[in-house]
């Protein structure tokens, strides 16, 4: 495990996975560890080799070329998130960040990958940029920010045209796991989502059913520029925050797991999880993840394009939360700060790297 730091935020690098394991930022109320880690990553257990890479070390963030189950001949989530990364060394810049290099050691359809995940002193933030370099094809993409939330937590969202589930749930088998989405369907707001019991749910309340691994997809409203994502966890004490390049990758993937999957490793103890996944895929367009020739309805990404050099850009990070914070509203970002504001009116205001998504903001 690769250790990369600056001060006040220290994180855990897999190579083997990519996988950023474990992020601690300092506060003054003492270390926030806001990223997830599945019981059997915790536990130190040794799973099967049936089981893929990628969900034996399931935690925190990692980056998926391709999403989902592409084909036969990836690992699912790809090789990103399966195979070894060659670190390539850190260099500090005079602003105080401090920024890893890595480069992956398999090809993606023909392309070479490298990871940058940079720190900068004083800052809750981790920014990181995927960078595609030649090849040929075109894949289904998504960081796959997880948190826990035993506490729950009320998720938002910069502007959305609609939101839809897959085409097949995740779980059909009531002999394995249970799904409780009506799929699929088309929805304008995760505030009112049907389940397949014919009620309408609120999901931005999370968990809002016991025993289920359910999937949403919204889409970014076209135009958006700086797409961005929040939890606040009040009872588990923190706020969650991602910002994207909404252009690169305009779907915000909900992975909402709470003991649904009574499976091995999972045994319905994989409780009041929720991925964040930031994507491109034609999931939005067709239900499927794989469906490459499909055309987005809106025009937006359905996934990346290989050829010359293609960035992916994103970030994530944490705070504690605010007295009386319910939901975030709004994340706007400037050249040097980023604000996010709850909708009882409070805001906070941190230190920013507005030149990461030079352009955007």
């Amino acid at each position: 495990m690769d250790r990369i730091a600056a001060n006040g935020i220290t994180l855990s690098f897999n190579p083997d996975g990519g996988t950023i394991d474990r992020l601690v930022i300092d506060t003054a109320d003492g270390p926030l560890e806001p990223l997830h880690r599945a019981p059997w990553v915790r536990t130190g257990e040794t799973l099967p080799d049936s089981v893929a890479p990628v969900e034996k070390r399931l935690a925190g963030d990692f980056f998926c070329a391709p999403f989902g189950n592409f084909s036969a001949d990836t690992p699912i989530h790809g090789w990103s998130a399966n195979g070894n990364w060659k670190a390539e060394g850190q260099a500090e810049a005079a602003n105080g960040a401090l920024t890893a290099r890595y480069e992956l050691a398999q090809a993606i359809n023909g392309a070479r990958l490298a990871k940058e995940i940079t720190l900068v002193d004083s800052q809750p933030i981790v920014y990181q940029r995927h960078i595609f370099s030649d090849g040929a094809g075109k894949i289904p993409v998504a960081h796959h920010a997880m948190i826990h939330v035993p506490g729950g937590a009320q998720l938002s969202f910069s502007p959305k045209a609609f939101g839809t589930t897959p085409a097949t749930a995740l779980e059909t088998d009531p002999a394995r796991g249970n799904s409780v989405f009506a799929y699929p369907q088309r929805f304008e707001t995760l505030k009112a989502v049907k389940q397949r019991d014919g009620r309408t749910v609120d999901a931005s309340i999370y968990p809002f059913d016991t025993g289920h691994e359910d999937l949403s997809v919204q889409v970014e409203a076209p135009g958006s520029k700086l797409g961005w994502s929040a939890a606040v966890a009040a009872r588990d004490g923190f706020v969650f925050f991602a910002v994207k390049d909404a252009a690169k990758l305009p779907e915000t993937i909900l992975w909402m797991s709470n003991g649904g999957r009574s499976y091995s490793p999972w045994n319905s103890r994989h409780l009041a999880v929720v991925g964040i996944e930031e994507a491109a895929t034609p999931a939005h367009a067709t239900g499927w993840f794989s469906d490459m020739s499909a055309l987005s309805p809106i025009g937006q990404a359905t996934g990346i394009e290989f050829g010359g050099e293609q960035v992916i850009r994103y970030a994530f990070g944490a705070i504690r939360v605010p007295v009386g914070w319910r939901e975030v509203v709004s994340i706007e970002a400037t050249e040097e700060l980023l604000t996010l504001r709850d909708i009882g009116g409070g805001s906070v205001t941190l230190p920013f790297l507005g030149s990461h998504f030079a352009g955007l903001v």
